[in-house]
């Protein structure tokens, strides 16, 4: 379900932070061989999860020029899924969270110098944005608290053993 609209770049800040911590939070204290596990996200361990939101914050970066110009260009979702999927799985977890927060960084100092009507006025470059970011953390982030609190009971039935 996507979040409702920002209407200053700062809320658009404000909100992909208060997310991203919806998302990381859960996870945080999880050992990296519950990162490699199956089922955070069906079939993708959390490890893939990160890598696919920082992918996809790349290549709405590759793109935003396009979009500023307002040029069509073809994007398969899709495709673009499983061939970076394909492309992340010899990743180590820790390369994958290290490749998120570069992305994220990045992704956010070019929202920083975006002109705020850019950002907020334009429907395109306002849908590529927030489903980089918020939007797309909150498509994740209820299987990954599941996922987490799964991982956390297993972790708290192996030290009672």
């Amino acid at each position: 379900m996507a979040k409702r609209k920002p209407r200053t770049k700062q809320e658009f800040i404000e909100l992909e932070s208060l997310t991203w911590l919806d998302l990381v939070l859960p996870v945080m204290s999880l050992p990296d061989k519950y990162w490699t596990l199956a089922g955070a996200a069906g079939d993708w361990s959390l490890k893939d999860v990160w890598a696919h939101i920082g992918d996809w914050m790349k290549e709405t970066r590759r793109v935003l020029p396009m979009l500023l110009r307002d040029e069509k260009f073809p994007v398969s979702i899709q495709h673009f899924n499983e061939e970076h999927y394909e492309r992340n799985r010899t990743l180590t977890p820790d390369a994958a969270r290290r490749r998120f927060e570069l992305e994220r960084k990045r992704f956010l100092a070019v929202v920083r110098k975006m002109p705020e009507e850019k950002l907020l006025g334009n429907q395109r470059i306002y849908e590529w944005m927030s489903y980089s970011t918020f939007n797309h953390y909150t498509e994740h982030i209820p299987a990954v608290k599941r996922f987490a609190r799964s991982m956390k009971r297993r972790m708290q039935r192996a030290a009672k053993k």
